[in-house]
């Protein structure tokens, strides 16, 4: 960092991983950081702003449960924005940055999705035994003959995260970490989510699936999260096992 005309700029990127934590750090703002590619403009929060009481934080964890029923409403692109700029926000292992998105929220694509990977699975419970084989193939004969989506719950909104492991190592990570930051923003915009499995297992056995959704040669699907305004309440948190945890 150097010095131009009382102002502090970087003056080589060489081995700066551009995380912003020194202009993040200055208490009055001596910092110029700026980098081509990046789009998201620098705030400044008062501390009053920003800061959240445990005991609010600490409610909303608890209380916050994976949504499986939904209102047939769509999600306001503000809303959407809001989610994905979070998911932008979250850090990642190195400042990276390696994770990309699709949202797929449009009724006609989204039923072509679902209709895909519920065959597919199909498919798959064919050569599978025990539980999974038989919840695979039940799927897609559920929907089509009493309309229960075990796939996507009737969500109106579908957010795949992918990304290319070759970029980085800490792809899944990273993509728990945004995923988890962006369900928890959600829920304080009153929309309800739940991370789904089945789609990647299909996506894993099709690769119509990538074509269709658009991913790239060489990435990875890692997580799939469905959104939506939730028609349920829930009154209480949950009981979980004992704690396992050891202090050394």
């Amino acid at each position: 960092i150097s010095l131009e005309e009382d102002i502090a700029f970087i003056k080589d990127f060489t081995n700066c991983i551009k995380c912003g934590h020194c202009g993040a750090v200055c208490p009055v703002n001596a910092i110029s950081y700026q980098h081509p590619g990046y789009d998201v403009a620098i705030e400044t929060f008062e501390k009053d702003e920003w800061k959240i009481g445990f005991n609010q934080l600490d409610a909303l964890v608890k209380m916050k449960r994976s949504c499986r029923q939904y209102k047939n409403q769509p999600i306001e692109k503000s809303k959407m924005e809001a989610i994905l700029r979070i998911g932008q926000m979250s850090p990642t292992g190195g400042n990276r940055q390696p994770l990309k998105f699709v949202v797929v929220d449009s009724p006609d694509k989204l039923e072509e999705l679902k209709l895909l990977a519920m065959k597919t699975l199909y498919d798959v419970g064919q050569k599978t035994e025990g539980r999974y084989g038989m919840v695979f193939r039940s799927i897609l004969n559920n929907y089509e003959s009493t309309g229960f989506d075990r796939l996507f719950y009737n969500a109106p909104c579908v957010i795949i995260i992918y990304g290319d492991p070759k970029s980085s190592h800490t792809t899944h990570v990273d993509a728990g970490i945004a995923g988890g930051q962006m369900t928890l923003i959600a829920e304080t915009l009153g929309l309800g989510s739940c991370f789904v499995g089945y789609l990647k297992t299909a996506t894993q056995n099709n690769d119509e699936i990538y074509k269709f959704l658009g991913i790239p040669e060489g990435n990875e699907m890692i997580a799939n999260i469905i959104l939506g305004y939730p028609d349920v309440r829930y009154f209480r948190s949950v009981p979980r096992q004992k704690l396992d945890v050891k202090f050394l």
